[in-house]
């Protein structure tokens, strides 16, 4: 399990915190911008492990050649398939959960919970990878989710790419109050008082504008309801 969350922390910090929209785009058109995607999660695992590397590179490595082979995987299928962005996203991030789990499996019996040179507890692990799936895996998850359902407002060559605004930013700040709030507050419902905000401001839109947001906030608290579980899930295997 520590060995998983390492990698999955390594992931999620390279795929969504450090990969601009910028990447997105040249990395499905050139070789060069997959190249230097994959570089970013492998070095983001890495300092995620610098704790234990001396005994972790091979997962390190072995994480980093997964990730450019279903990098590759998905590109291609985006090309070929007939398939929405959503089902290309979901498929995508399925085989790098699943490559992740697979070398957790086989390499991960001795592997201690770290966060770059900090010993954690398994807990603390957890609740970091659901942070920030919950604040960027979410907000793709959710843009694909309002492309796929209301379509796109513009689009590149290369699809629909999500930009980086205040109203992204304030979808950061939102679910990650409310899974905070989940992990901490004696009743974990009262997190849903962070999405109160959006649906009001939803209310005052128009029904395309009230139909964005409350698809986003509907996203939002559902990502945030698994991460909860899981973290708690995490939590009562390590006790």
């Amino acid at each position: 399990m520590a060995l998983f969350l390492a990698l999955l922390l390594g992931h999620l910090l390279g795929d969504f915190v450090f990969q601009p929209g910028r990447l997105v785009a040249a990395k499905r058109h050139s070789n060069r911008g997959v190249l230097l995607h994959t570089g970013i999660v492998t070095a983001c695992t890495a300092i995620v492990l610098l704790g234990d590397i001396a005994r972790m590179w091979p997962a390190v490595l072995l994480s980093g050649a997964a990730h450019i082979g279903i990098e590759y995987l998905t590109i291609r299928a985006r090309k070929m398939m007939e398939a929405s962005g959503l089902e290309l996203f979901l498929l995508d991030q399925a085989l790098h959960v699943v490559s992740l789990v697979i070398l957790a499996v086989c390499l991960g019996g001795a592997s201690r919970p770290f966060i770059a040179t900090w010993p954690v507890t398994i807990t603390v692990l957890a609740a970091s990878c659901g942070l920030v799936a919950v604040m960027f895996f979410s907000s793709i998850l959710a843009f694909e989710v309002r492309t796929a359902a209301l379509g796109a407002a513009d689009s590149t060559p290369t699809g629909p790419i999500l930009g980086m605004d205040a109203a992204r930013v304030f979808g950061f700040a939102e679910r990650g109050i409310a899974l905070g709030i989940g992990l901490v507050a004696p009743i974990p419902v009262l997190g849903v008082v962070a999405f109160v905000p959006r649906v009001v401001f939803a209310l005052t839109r128009s029904s395309a504008g009230r139909a964005q947001h409350m698809s986003d906030a509907a996203i939002g608290l559902l990502t945030c309801a698994l991460a909860w579980l899981l973290i708690v899930a995490v939590s009562a295997t390590s006790l």
